[in-house]
């Protein structure tokens, strides 16, 4: 018998293969973490998208003030889902660590637009970063236990796919609205700060409405530990250490398209998309969360078809994670073109940025949503939240990393050089993880 870690899959439901009649399959406490994680992200896409200018135009910050305690609020949102996760692990469940640390979450909402002083912004966001924190594991843990306990596992990529998408939806919907509502309320972001409060309000709602749709998840006694046991759970952190590793890697790479690649549009590229139509150079990152909204569902149709032509197996996370590796090797060396081209002196044109965008845009697909699954399933029992903590933290791990990168940018490096070296680091992370991909314990027969 292996001595692999066992791994949750559901071998008795069979998916329909209709995608009307697949949807109405899930099992309904799906639609309440569904629906809460779209209200959740909201609140926090929507306040974050309005907290740079508020402290400068509210509380007088001047702009590096301003910008320093923004990094310093976005390092501690991936941190403090460390804390979120081993509380649900060892003590409250993922559950009612989602619901408890709600409130100080919308507390800190309250507080932000309530206060308008420097001692009330500090406060509010040590309440927000806790309630992010908190619930950034949790729901994705939560959401997993679902299909684990109606046995309806083979639905649950599809099921991340989705979450992914209506958090993204969420985030990119209150980014774009809560902005024009200071605009119509002549610079006054009252009522605008006010509506993640009552987003994130509308989620504690929704999470606590669908109590009874949850499975029990308290925190069972710990177990006693067996040697053999131990050496596996060593080399299964081992191989899944390998993998968020190289997500690292992709995040380095794929959060060039907020800053570098916008330098690249405003400097060098031509913004006329069709005739006279033009877009700006920081819009050119509004295409990506679109097109996960959109992709999303023929990325489920894709692999139902591929898994239906392998006899039913799932196609492993670790071999769709490679191919989104090698997509986005593909756009970085769109973008290494796009700048050799524009060594010319004349501006090249935006399509070379928007198709590989929309290229990133599938490798994300087939990285992040895959990813929690990936974490989710192979983590041992007691530490599921504390990893998937740990694959969302690879994010802050990655811009960490690049920022050894980003000075070298037309300080040394032209943008062709740039963005070819990152295609080169790319090439070679995508070499180190074919082996993972193919030997590594997703090859393994669960007990």
């Amino acid at each position: 018998m292996s001595d692999a870690i066992p791994v949750e899959i559901g071998r008795d439901f069979i998916p329909a293969t209709n995608p009307v009649v697949r949807l109405r399959q899930h099992p309904s406490g799906f639609w309440f973490v569904l629906w809460g994680e779209l209200a959740e992200r909201a609140s926090f896409y929507g306040m974050r998208t309005l907290l740079v200018l508020y402290m400068v135009d509210v509380l007088a910050f001047s702009q590096a003030g301003g910008t320093t305690v923004m990094k310093a609020f976005s390092a501690a949102c991936f941190l403090t889902p460390f804390l979120g996760g081993w509380i649900a692990d060892r003590r409250l469940g993922a559950y009612r660590t989602i619901l408890y640390f709600c409130l100080p979450y919308v507390l800190g909402h309250i507080v932000l637009g309530a206060s308008q002083s420097t001692p009330g912004l500090f406060a509010a966001l040590v309440l927000l970063a806790i309630g992010s924190g908190a619930l950034k594991p949790n729901a994705s843990v939560l959401l997993a236990r679902i299909y684990d306990a109606e046995g309806k596992t083979a639905l649950l990529s599809e099921a991340f796919s989705l979450f992914y998408a209506m958090g993204n939806l969420g985030g990119a919907a209150a980014a774009i609205a809560l902005p024009l509502v200071v605009k119509v309320r002549g610079g006054q972001y009252g009522m605008a700060l006010a509506m993640p409060a009552l987003l994130m309000a509308l989620a504690f709602g929704i999470f606590a409405a669908g109590k009874r749709r949850y499975p029990d998840d308290a925190v069972p006694p710990p177990r006693p530990s067996e040697p053999r046991r131990r050496a596996v759970e060593r080399r299964t952190l081992l191989h899944i250490a390998g993998v968020f590793g190289c997500i690292a890697i992709f995040w380095l790479v794929y959060g060039q398209n907020a800053d570098t690649w916008v330098y690249f549009a405003h400097s060098h590229t031509d913004l006329h998309v069709l005739g006279g139509i033009a877009v700006t150079a920081n819009q050119t990152q509004a295409l990506n969360p679109l097109l996960i909204v959109l992709l999303t569902p023929v990325f489920n149709w894709i692999w139902n078809v591929v898994k239906r032509r392998r006899g039913g197996r799932e196609v492993p996370e670790t071999q769709k994670m490679l191919f989104g590796y090698v997509v986005v090797v593909i756009a970085s060396a769109i973008m290494a073109y796009a700048g050799w081209l524009a060594r010319s002196g004349t501006p090249v044109t935006v399509w070379w940025i928007l198709v590989a965008t929309a290229l990133m845009a599938l490798a994300e697909l087939c990285i992040v949503p895959v990813g929690l699954i990936f974490a989710y399933r192979h983590a041992a029992a007691g530490t599921k939240s504390v990893i998937v903590a740990a694959f969302h933290m690879m994010a802050f791990l990655g811009s960490m990393i690049g920022l050894s990168f980003a000075p070298f940018y037309e300080n040394g490096l032209d943008p062709a050089a740039y963005f070819a070296l990152l295609a080169a680091v790319m090439v070679a992370m995508t070499f180190v993880f074919v082996p993972i991909s193919g030997h590594g314990i997703d090859s393994r027969r669960p007990k």
